[in-house]
């Protein structure tokens, strides 16, 4: 009987023990080795704000309205401009991204709620960027035998729960890094 309890004890702590390996957090590192590097820049600086205007709640009537598109620059310098037309592309990672692939408010004081931030693939707003993981959006090319580009990408307010926000502070976080692939 001592080999049977002492069996059951031995086969109960594996069960426990794999249960608790399994429910441990995890941590991915992600990267790129290229044979092309470049320097990269948000408006001229390496972290950079993106200033959206002041608009009223009175410009938005419905889910998924938008308003105050606000361009921003991304640019690169410094590359080799050895390959012919390099297609770059830089990768967004949204903190806190909503459901439909918007910067969800991280506003800590006096917060607008029902309202977010979407990125867009050009300046002009007509393309979305929809946001999930790490999300690689085109636009920078390098032309032969250049050393430097740049590419505008837009930001706005879009309504992305209910049908009104209420007023208050927006602040959206999102990192950004370029890719050669």
């Amino acid at each position: 009987m001592n080999i049977y309890k002492s069996s059951l004890v031995l086969l109960t702590g594996s069960i426990l023990l794999s249960t608790i390996t399994l429910a441990a957090p995890v941590v991915t590192f992600q990267g790129e080795v290229a044979a092309q590097t470049c320097q990269a820049t948000i408006n001229g600086q390496t972290n950079g704000i993106v200033l959206l205007p002041t608009v009223s709640v009175g410009e938005f009537t419905a889910k998924n309205n938008t308003a105050g598109l606000t361009p921003f620059t991304i640019s690169i310098s410094g590359c080799s401009g050895k390959d012919p037309e390099l297609k770059i592309g830089t990768k967004f990672l949204g903190r806190n991204v909503t459901s439909t692939g918007n910067l969800g408010n991280l506003a800590s004081v006096s917060p607008a709620k029902n309202v977010a931030i979407q990125l867009t693939q050009t300046a002009a707003g007509t393309v979305p960027v929809v946001l999930n993981g790490i999300t690689k959006v085109d636009g920078l090319i390098l032309p032969l035998n250049q050393a430097s580009t740049s590419h505008q990408f837009g930001a706005r307010y879009i309504v992305d729960e209910g049908t009104i926000p209420t007023p208050g502070a927006i602040t959206a976080v999102a990192e950004y890094t370029i890719s050669y692939q």
